[in-house]
């Protein structure tokens, strides 16, 4: 199946730059593209000709073998009409689980098969994530005023959607992008491991996109803020809001990012929220992440503060009864005072 639907390619293109069997110009949805180019002429994020179908040569969105012109997977996934038809398994599946972990009893909701363009997916995934996570109001330490928080950064929600849709290797053609929302963090599941070359090491600092094709399309469209910084942008915001740093795994078959959740107290307006210091949302934000942590843990994952001082932070929290904990002195864990599922990962 695979083989059947790309022509034989030139050694150098891409595969989101690849010419796909039994397609047309018919397949492009021109509205779409025309809405497009004003919207990415307007952000400043596009220079070049007005004519679709001159840009969708320009973007490799079209390829011209011998006197036949054919989409190809940027043009199906970007701006064609029905995309799944030639490529069912460009979907996102999304499941929404109560707990820590993806336990058929704990299923709060699982969609499957999301489809449409990259950007009716990404639409589809942003609305649900952000109906289902927390958002709240704290008080600015400072002046006092009311501010919003969010459970879990936009940026991040967004960069996050667009680096799995963009990066996956539409290749595997039994594989599926996947999203999990867990009590405690969200995950982003993208199938092919990292392309050769990158590590979770080093990706923050080599730019390799697998699809650079979709992904120039996704930038001009205002999905990305900076182009080929996406995961820069995620370190940044996550650490500019003094929450966990993201976790990058790669299992060979899959790429997979976790973010942990803002602490619950961060989402209310009252005296708690903003009485806590910086070091102590992260530890509660860690507690959290993990389900428990002993003190040796606490001091590993926050280097850069006195021991003293991390001793005050979490008397601190105990004293509010923000946290708790089980154990003697050489079992000692600290969790969280609401969490109810003292499962580690």
């Amino acid at each position: 199946m695979s083989d059947a639907l790309f022509l034989e390619p030139p050694a150098r293109l891409a595969t989101d730059a690849l010419p796909v069997r039994e397609t047309s110009t018919d397949q492009i949805e021109l509205a779409s593209v025309e809405r497009h180019l004003a919207e990415a002429t307007r952000r400043g994020r596009y220079q070049g000709p007005d004519d679709p179908m001159a840009y969708l040569q320009s973007r490799a969105c079209l390829i011209t073998v011998g006197s036949t012109t054919y989409l190809t997977l940027t043009g199906l996934l970007c701006f064609g009409r029905n995309p799944q038809e030639l490529f069912p398994h460009a979907v996102i599946d999304l499941g929404h689980y109560g707990g820590r972990e993806s336990i058929s009893n704990e299923v709060v909701h699982l969609e499957k098969d999301i489809g449409g363009t990259v950007f009716q997916q990404l639409a589809r995934l942003e609305e649900y994530l952000w109906k289902n996570t927390h958002h709240g109001m704290t008080l600015s330490p400072t002046s006092m005023q009311r501010i919003e928080v969010h459970e879990y950064p936009y940026p991040v929600v967004r960069e996050l959607g667009v680096n799995m849709i963009a990066h996956r290797d539409y290749a595997l053609y039994a594989s599926v992008a996947r999203v999990q929302l867990f009590r405690n963090r969200i995950e982003w599941i993208s199938p092919g491991g990292l392309p050769a070359g990158l590590t979770v090491e080093n990706i923050l600092t080599e730019q390799r996109p697998r699809n650079p094709n979709i992904m120039r399309i996704m930038y001009e469209a205002g999905y990305v803020e900076s182009f080929g910084q996406g995961l820069d942008t995620v370190v940044a915001t996550l650490r500019e809001e003094h929450m966990a740093p993201p976790e990058f795994k790669d299992t060979g078959a899959s790429f997979i990012v976790a973010v942990y959740g803002r602490a619950q107290e961060d989402l209310q307006a009252g005296q708690v929220a903003a009485e806590i210091n910086d070091t102590q949302r992260l530890i509660l934000m860690l507690v959290r992440a993990k389900g428990q942590l002993t003190p040796r843990e606490i001091r590993e994952l926050v280097p850069n503060r006195a021991e003293r001082s991390l001793q005050r932070d979490i008397r601190g929290l105990q004293e509010l009864g923000l946290l708790r904990t089980t154990g003697g002195s050489r079992t000692l864990r600290y969790h969280a005072h609401d969490d109810r599922d003292e499962r580690t990962r």
